[in-house]
Protein backbone atom coordinates (compact mmCIF):
# COMPACT_ATOMS: atom_id res chain seq x y z
CA UNK A 1 0.00 0.00 0.00
CA UNK A 2 1.36 3.23 -1.05
CA UNK A 3 1.89 6.02 1.62
CA UNK A 4 -0.43 9.23 1.44
CA UNK A 5 1.99 12.52 1.62
CA UNK A 6 0.66 14.68 3.30
CA UNK A 7 1.79 18.38 5.14
CA UNK A 8 1.89 19.94 8.45
CA UNK A 9 -1.30 22.22 7.58
CA UNK A 10 -3.38 22.68 4.81
CA UNK A 11 -2.93 26.38 4.17
CA UNK A 12 -1.37 27.63 1.38
CA UNK A 13 1.54 29.56 1.64
CA UNK A 14 0.96 31.04 -1.82
CA UNK A 15 -1.29 33.79 -3.13
CA UNK A 16 -2.52 33.70 -7.10
CA UNK A 17 -2.01 36.91 -8.96
CA UNK A 18 -5.73 37.18 -8.60
CA UNK A 19 -5.66 37.04 -5.33
CA UNK A 20 -2.85 39.88 -5.00
CA UNK A 21 -5.46 41.93 -7.34
CA UNK A 22 -8.27 41.28 -4.40
CA UNK A 23 -6.51 42.32 -2.33
CA UNK A 24 -5.01 45.81 -3.50
CA UNK A 25 -8.11 46.25 -5.45
CA UNK A 26 -6.43 46.78 -8.72
CA UNK A 27 -7.02 45.40 -12.31
CA UNK A 28 -5.42 41.82 -13.17
CA UNK A 29 -3.29 43.33 -15.62
CA UNK A 30 -2.00 45.51 -13.34
CA UNK A 31 -1.42 42.91 -10.75
CA UNK A 32 0.26 40.99 -13.53
CA UNK A 33 2.30 43.79 -14.23
CA UNK A 34 3.57 43.91 -10.82
CA UNK A 35 4.22 40.61 -10.16
CA UNK A 36 6.21 40.07 -13.28
CA UNK A 37 7.96 42.96 -12.09
CA UNK A 38 8.91 41.74 -9.31
CA UNK A 39 9.84 38.42 -10.48
CA UNK A 40 12.26 39.67 -13.03
CA UNK A 41 13.85 42.24 -9.92
CA UNK A 42 13.81 39.93 -7.54
CA UNK A 43 11.32 42.07 -5.31
CA UNK A 44 10.05 43.81 -3.65
CA UNK A 45 8.50 40.67 -2.45
CA UNK A 46 9.27 36.92 -3.07
CA UNK A 47 7.49 35.32 -6.37
CA UNK A 48 8.01 31.84 -8.04
CA UNK A 49 6.97 30.93 -11.53
CA UNK A 50 5.56 27.19 -12.26
CA UNK A 51 5.40 26.97 -15.93
CA UNK A 52 3.68 30.17 -17.15
CA UNK A 53 2.01 30.59 -13.85
CA UNK A 54 2.77 33.21 -11.04
CA UNK A 55 3.19 32.08 -6.85
CA UNK A 56 3.39 34.91 -4.49
CA UNK A 57 4.73 34.09 -1.69
CA UNK A 58 2.25 35.18 1.14
CA UNK A 59 4.68 35.90 3.79
CA UNK A 60 7.07 38.23 1.46
CA UNK A 61 3.66 39.64 0.27
CA UNK A 62 2.09 40.66 3.47
CA UNK A 63 5.48 41.87 4.77
CA UNK A 64 5.86 43.83 1.86
CA UNK A 65 2.01 45.25 2.48
CA UNK A 66 2.99 45.86 6.41
CA UNK A 67 6.07 47.42 5.92
CA UNK A 68 6.25 48.84 2.47
CA UNK A 69 9.60 46.83 1.83
CA UNK A 70 10.80 43.64 1.22
CA UNK A 71 11.18 40.52 2.82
Amino acid sequence: MKEKHTTESSECITLRVEDTAKILGISLSAAYNMVDRAYKSGGPFHVIKIGRSFRIMKESFYHFLDCGEGA
